[in-house]
């Protein structure tokens, strides 16, 4: 039977208690590992988890032929399941070094100026992005924290390449602005999985016993996230 091979990074957490797997469409296959580990152990775990590393890196395939071209495409509208709402987007050519957004307040965008520069079109409508996550995110934080009894001091909007979102010992939260396009449950569980980090700043079996007391299902939810990576615009970063 012929050996599995795959390409991969090591990537070595301090928050890491075991060897764990990631694949995403950026950093394609991550062995994540404890400092310290034994090294040696990666390959005859990868043997292991061949099937799966297999079918992840096949679903990580078609999600880049997507972005084969992204730079040459400019989307025409856009649709946040996390709020239910979607916008209308027009392109106007005007003589300028500079790109501009005005947002009508009623479903509908224009991007004016050099719209040839696709890549600055992009980075407009990445703004703009960020500026609604705070507005659909920040709110849903607050309200969740009150249900939980967990306390945070600030919120923070990222575009992330990885993560759906990550706190800090200080209690800043950071949340992807990615989370628009998911689905509303799935934007609940990521805002409970961080305001539980408020109490276990660890994934140890407190934590998701913690995760589990507010989003029992989280397993799934977890699983559910991991395929959302593959169905993320070209455009949003």
């Amino acid at each position: 039977m012929t050996e599995p091979h795959f390409e991969y990074r090591i990537r070595e957490s301090v928050r890491a208690k075991y060897m764990s797997l990631r694949v995403s469409v950026d950093r394609g296959l991550e062995v994540v590992v404890p400092r310290g580990f034994d090294r040696k152990l990666i390959p005859g775990f990868l043997r292991d988890k061949h099937e799966w590393v297999r079918t992840a890196l096949s679903k990580v395939d078609q999600a880049r032929q997507r972005r084969i071209k992204p730079t040459e495409t400019l989307p025409q509208m856009l649709s946040f399941a996390a709020c239910g709402r979607s916008w209308i987007v027009q392109y106007h050519p005007r003589r300028s070094d500079t790109i501009t957004l005005f947002d009508d307040g009623q479903g509908g965008l224009r991007v004016v100026g050099a719209i040839d520069n696709i890549p600055a079109c992009h980075s407009v409508l990445q703004q703009w992005t960020r500026r609604q996550a705070f507005n659909v995110l920040n709110p849903l934080l607050r309200q969740l924290s009150k249900e939980t009894g967990i306390a945070y001091v600030k919120t923070v909007i990222r575009c992330q390449k990885s993560r759906w979102g990550s706190c800090s010992s200080t209690g800043t939260i950071s949340l992807n602005q990615k989370l628009l396009f998911v689905a509303p449950d799935l934007v609940r569980y990521v805002l409970i999985h961080e305001l539980c980090h408020m109490r276990e700043m660890n994934h140890s079996r407190n934590f998701w016993s913690l995760v589990g007391q507010f989003y029992p299902d989280y397993r799934r939810a977890r699983q559910r996230l991991k395929e959302a990576w593959y169905q993320m615009p070209a455009w949003a970063g």
